[in-house]
C-alpha cells in the first residue's frame, strides 16, 4: 500500500496497532488517544493497523484521524499460515509471512513519530521505519508478568526514544531491568473515552465486570467469591459481560451453584456506558492488569471497584478504602469478604462511589492528550531527555552495621519485631512454626495489614523488608520504611522481614535464612481466616480454633494446636557433632609421632602437613555455632590435648583417644584409625554428624539436610571415582578401594565413587553393625598408627555405602566446594567462597605449595576471620592459635 503524503507542517504522529477493528482494550485505548489529540487540533494523527478484519473499526474514530490498514486479513492468502520471520511466534503468535510483507510499507511512512502499542510492533517499527523517525513505545501490559513479549521488550526498548508505561511500578521494573541502557521512561495512564459517562445511583444491587472470558481474567474467582456471600446478600446479582472460550464453563458453574437466576452472562456489549450507569459495584479478578479501562469507566460513573491487587495497574488506579477495596492478588476469600463488606454497607458503598468519581477525573482524555503533546514535541526535537533513574528494586549495597549475632538470634529479633507489629494491630494473629521449612510465618488477619505495615516501617536499619514477588509482581527488597512507602496503597499477600543478605557491599554472614515471613490471611464475614496460599495444615481457621504456646527461635509464640506437633517431614530426634583433632604444634605429641613413624610411611600419611596448625578447628566450630544451632552436643576427640582457646562449656565435651580406642592401638596418628571407634563415645546420640576440622558449614543448615525424618543418614556422594583395582595412589582412594572389596564380597555390588569432603551424617547403630560384620578390617585399621594400605575409611565412605545398601542412608546433594590450599588458584577459590552460596566447603592441605606457605596461611586466616567473624561462646579471647587434627 501507499501512505498519503503529509499535508501540513504540524507535528505528525502515527499509532501503530495490529488490529484496529477488534474489541481489544489496546486498540480502544489507541483510538481514544488519537481522537482526543485530533479534537485538540495541534497534532496530525493517524492510526496504522497492520491488518483489516472488518469494514470499519469497532470503536468510533474521529473524522480528523487518518486510518490506514496495511493488509486485508479476511481473505485466504496462504502466506497467513506461514510463520513470520520478522516477529518470532514466541514473541507474538499473530504475525505471519503475510504481515511481514504488509509491514514492509512502514519504510514509506512519513511521520515525525510512531507510537507502538506492543513489544512485537516496537521491534518491527525499529527495524522498518525510515531513518530519523522517532519511536515511542507505549507498554499496555504489566510488563514484569509478560511471557511472550518480554524478549522484544527488553531487546528493543533501548533503541526507542522513550517508553511510556501505565504505572510507576511498571516503569520502576523496566528501569531496573534495563539499567544504564534504558531509554527515557515516562508514566502515562490510559485516558477515559471522550464521551460523557452517565452516573450510577448505586441502587441496582448489581456487581458488574467485563472483559474477554479467558483464563487471565480469572472470572471463576469472582463467581466463586459471589457464591460464598450470595446467601448474605439477598437481591444482589453478578453480571459478567464479554465473550470468550470459558463463558460456557462459567454458565455451567453458576447453574451448579444454584445461582443461574443471579449470575448473568449475556455476552459482549457494544456500549458499556449504560452498563456502568446501572451497576453498584465493579469487580475485577484478573491475574494481571496494565491499567484497566473497565475500572476507569466504572469509576467515571461513580461506581466503586473491588479488585485483586494484581500487577500492576489496580493499586495505582484504585485507592483502598477511598475509591474501592484492594484485595491480595489471587485471594478468593478476600474478594468474597470485600464484596460482602461493600454490598452490605450502604454508607460505605456511597462513600467509595464518591471517591471513585473524584479519582476518575484524573484520566480525562483532554488532559492526558495535552500531556502527550508535550512529550511528542520534546521527543521529536533535537534533544531527548536523559532517562530518569528508576526506583531501585533492591538496595542491598547500603552501608549497614551488622550486629554481632547469629542467624538464629537474628531470626528471634525479626520474630519479636513482627510479633510486635501484629500485636499492635489487633487480635487474631498466630505463628506457623518452622518445622522443616526455612522460616516461621507470622499469620496476620488481612484487615490489619495497614497497621502492620506502618509498624514495620520502624524496624531497625539492619533489617530489610522483602516483597517476594508473588503472583507476578517483581521481587523487591528495600529498607523497611522505603518498601512500606512503596506499598502504601497495596495489598501484598506476604512479606519477609530479615537481615540484609548483603552488608557493606558484601554477603552477610547472617545469610538469607535468618528472617520471618508475614502472611496476611483474609477474614470472611463470619470471622474465619483464609490462607492466601497453600500450607500443610489448613486453609481456613474458624473463630475460636484452639491455640497453644510453642518456642520458635527461642521466642514463645501462639500457634494452632495442630501446628505445634512434629510432622512426618521434621527431624525431631537429637543430633550431636563429633570432631577429631590433635595439637600438631605440641612438642611432646610430635616427638611421639616421629618415634612411631615407620620407614615406609608416606608423607601423605605421616608427614607434618597433615597436622599443620591454621586454626581450622576454631573456625569450623564457629561455623557450627552460626549455622547449625540445632546440634545438641559437640564432642572433640583428641590425644589428651585441649585447644588453648577453649574454655569450659557444657556444649563441648573433650574425649581422649584412650577412652574409645584399644590400648594396643595407641598412640595413633591415623584419623581413619580414630574413626573406627567414634561410635563408642559415652553419651553420644544415635544420630551424629562427623566433621573434619578442615570442613566448614557455609550457610545456615537444617537437620533435614543431614537426616530423613525416619532417621536415615544423608550420603553426600562425590564425583571422584575410586578407579580401577590397584590404581589407587592416594591414601583416601586406597581406603575406598578396600571398602569396595568388603562390600562387593558382602553384597555383590561395586561401589564407584568416594564421598564428598563434607560433614558426614552417621548412626551409632549402623557403625556398631559394621564393626560386628567386618571386625578384622576395622581392627586392622584401628591398629595402624599412620594411614596404611590396608585401612578402611569407616566414617567417610564405608558407612555411607553400607547405609545405602541396607536402607539406612540416602543419596543426598548439597552445595559443596573444595579448596586445595596448595593450588595456584587458592586466592581465587577463597574469593569465590565469599559469595556464601555453598552449604559446606573444605580447605585441603598438602606438602608442596604453588604459593608460598606463609602467604597461604595469611590468606586463609583473613578469609576465615571474615567468613566467621562471630566468636563462639566457648572461645577464650586473647589466646594463641591451636593445631589441627
Amino acid at each position: 500500500m501507499k501512505f498519503a503524503l503529509r499535508r501540513s507542517s504540524r507535528l505528525s504522529v502515527a499509532f501503530l496497532v495490529f488490529n484496529l477493528d477488534g474489541m481489544g482494550g489496546t486498540s480502544r485505548s489507541a483510538i481514544t488517544q488519537a481522537n482526543a489529540l485530533a479534537r485538540r487540533g495541534n497534532v496530525d494523527v493517524r492510526l496504522v493497523s497492520v491488518t483489516r478484519s472488518a469494514d470499519s473499526p469497532h470503536y468510533p474514530v474521529d473524522p480528523a484521524v487518518g486510518v490506514d490498514h496495511l493488509v486485508d486479513a479476511r481473505g485466504d492468502d496462504p502466506r497467513a499460515k506461514r510463520p513470520s520471520r520478522l516477529v518470532p511466534k514466541r514473541w507474538d503468535g499473530q504475525f505471519s509471512e503475510l504481515t511481514d510483507h504488509a509491514m514492509a510499507a512502514l519504510a514509506d511512512l512519513d511521520v515525525d513519530l510512531v507510537v507502538t502499542v506492543t513489544p512485537a510492533l516496537m521491534a518491527a517499527a525499529v527495524q522498518l521505519l525510515p531513518a530519523g523517525t522517532k519511536v515511542l513505545h507505549q507498554e499496555h501490559r504489566s510488563s514484569a508478568d509478560r511471557v511472550g513479549g518480554m524478549e522484544p521488550l527488553l531487546a528493543f526498548a533501548p533503541r526507542v526514544a522513550a517508553v511510556a508505561l501505565l504505572t510507576r511500578s511498571a516503569a520502576d521494573w523496566l528501569g531496573a531491568e534495563l539499567g544504564t541502557v534504558a531509554p527515557e521512561l515516562v508514566v502515562m495512564p490510559n485516558p477515559l473515552p471522550v464521551a460523557t459517562q452517565p452516573r450510577s445511583d448505586l441502587t441496582s444491587r448489581t456487581i458488574v465486570t467485563a472483559g474477554r472470558i479467558v483464563p487471565e481474567k480469572q472470572f471463576i474467582h469472582l463467581l466463586r467469591a459471589f457464591e460464598q456471600v450470595a446467601g448474605d446478600l439477598p437481591g444482589w446479582r453478578l453480571r459478567i459481560l464479554g465473550d470468550g472460550p470459558l463463558r460456557p464453563e462459567l454458565i455451567a458453574h453458576a447453574a451448579k451453584a444454584g445461582l443461574a437466576d443471579r449470575v448473568e452472562l449475556p455476552g459482549a456489549v457494544a456500549d458499556m456506558a449504560p452498563e456502568w450507569a446501572q451497576a453498584a459495584i465493579c469487580a475485577m479478578s484478573s491475574k494481571t492488569e496494565g491499567f484497566p479501562l473497565v475500572a476507569q469507566e466504572a469509576m467515571s460513573a461513580g461506581v466503586p471497584v473491588v479488585t485483586y491487587d494484581c500487577p500492576s495497574g489496580p493499586r495505582e488506579l484504585v485507592e483502598h478504602d477511598v475509591s474501592g477495596l484492594l484485595v491480595g492478588a489471587g485471594a478468593k476469600a478476600g474478594l468474597a469478604a470485600a464484596l460482602h463488606s461493600l454490598a452490605s454497607d450502604p454508607a460505605l458503598l456511597a462513600r467509595l462511589g464518591e471517591g471513585a468519581l473524584a479519582a476518575s477525573r484524573r484520566y480525562d482524555a483532554e488532559a492526558i492528550a495535552a500531556q502527550w503533546e508535550t512529550l511528542f514535541t520534546r521527543l521529536v526535537g533535537a534533544e531527548v531527555a536523559a532517562p530518569t533513574p528508576a526506583a531501585p528494586f533492591t538496595r542491598e549495597g547500603v552501608p549497614v552495621k551488622v550486629p554481632a549475632i547469629t542467624p538464629i538470634e537474628a531470626r528471634a529479633e525479626a520474630l519479636r519485631l513482627a510479633i510486635g507489629a501484629a500485636e499492635g494491630a489487633g487480635e487474631g494473629w498466630f505463628v506457623i512454626p518452622t518445622h522443616d521449612r526455612p522460616a516461621p510465618t507470622v499469620v496476620v488477619p488481612a484487615p490489619h495489614r495497614s497497621a502492620v505495615l506502618a509498624a514495620l516501617a520502624e524496624v531497625p536499619d539492619h533489617f530489610s523488608l522483602l516483597d517476594p514477588g508473588d503472583r507476578g509482581w517483581p521481587v523487591r527488597r528495600l529498607p523497611a520504611r522505603d518498601l512500606v512507602a512503596v506499598l502504601h496503597n497495596a495489598a501484598p499477600n506476604r512479606l519477609v522481614l530479615e537481615p540484609w543478605p548483603r552488608s557493606e557491599g558484601r554477603r552477610s554472614f547472617l545469610g538469607e535464612d535468618a528472617g520471618v515471613e508475614i502472611e496476611f490471611w483474609d477474614r470472611l464475614p463470619d470471622g474465619t481466616l483464609v490462607a492466601p496460599r497453600p500450607n500443610r495444615w489448613t486453609q481456613q481457621v474458624p473463630p475460636g480454633t484452639p491455640t497453644t504456646q510453642v518456642a520458635v527461635a527461642g521466642v514463645t509464640v501462639p500457634t494452632l494446636q495442630l501446628m505445634a506437633a512434629p510432622t512426618p517431614f521434621d527431624v525431631a530426634f537429637p543430633i550431636d557433632a563429633v570432631y577429631t583433632w590433635v595439637d600438631g604444634d605440641d612438642p611432646e605429641w610430635n616427638a611421639a609421632r616421629v618415634a612411631r613413624e615407620c620407614a615406609d610411611a608416606r608423607k601423605e600419611s605421616a608427614g607434618q602437613a597433615r597436622f599443620r596448625s591454621r586454626d581450622e578447628l576454631r573456625y569450623s566450630l564457629r561455623s557450627l555455632h552460626l549455622f547449625a544451632p540445632w546440634v545438641r552436643q559437640v564432642f572433640v576427640v583428641t590425644a589428651g590435648q585441649r585447644p588453648g582457646w577453649l574454655k569450659d562449656d557444657p556444649r563441648i565435651t573433650l574425649v581422649d583417644h584412650r577412652d574409645i580406642l584399644p590400648a594396643d592401638a595407641l598412640p595413633t596418628f591415623n584419623s581413619q584409625a580414630i574413626e573406627t571407634s567414634l561410635h563408642k563415645i559415652a553419651g553420644l546420640a544415635e544420630h551424629f554428624v562427623y566433621v573434619n576440622d578442615d570442613v566448614f558449614l557455609g550457610r545456615p543448615t537444617r537437620p533435614e539436610q543431614f537426616f530423613s525424618p525416619g532417621g536415615a543418614a544423608a550420603a553426600f556422594v562425590g564425583t571422584t571415582p575410586i578407579g580401577l583395582p590397584g590404581a589407587a595412589d592416594k591414601p583416601f582412594l586406597t581406603a575406598a578401594a578396600n571398602n569396595r572389596a568388603l562390600l562387593e564380597e558382602a553384597f555383590g555390588v561395586e561401589i564407584t565413587q568416594v564421598m564428598a569432603h563434607s560433614p558426614h551424617p552417621q548412626r551409632v547403630s549402623v557403625l556398631t553393625e559394621i564393626e560386628e560384620r567386618f571386625p578384622e578390617a576395622l581392627a586392622r585399621t584401628a591398629r595402624a598408627p599412620f594411614r596404611s594400605r590396608s585401612d578402611v575409611s569407616l566414617l567417610s565412605s564405608l558407612a555411607q555405602h553400607y547405609g545405602l545398601l541396607t536402607g539406612r542412608a540416602f543419596a543426598a546433594t548439597a552445595g559443596h566446594a573444595f579448596v586445595d590450599l596448595s593450588n595456584a588458584r587458592v586466592e581465587r577459590q577463597l574469593k569465590q567462597l565469599r559469595a556464601r552460596d555453598h552449604d559446606f566447603f573444605c580447605v585441603g592441605d598438602h606438602h608442596d605449595f604453588a604459593v608460598d606457605a606463609e602467604a597461604v596461611d595469611a590468606m586463609l586466616a583473613d578469609f576465615l576471620e571474615d567468613y566467621f567473624p562471630l566468636a563462639a561462646p566457648w572461645e577464650l579471647t586473647g589466646t594463641g592459635r591451636p593445631g589441627r587434627r
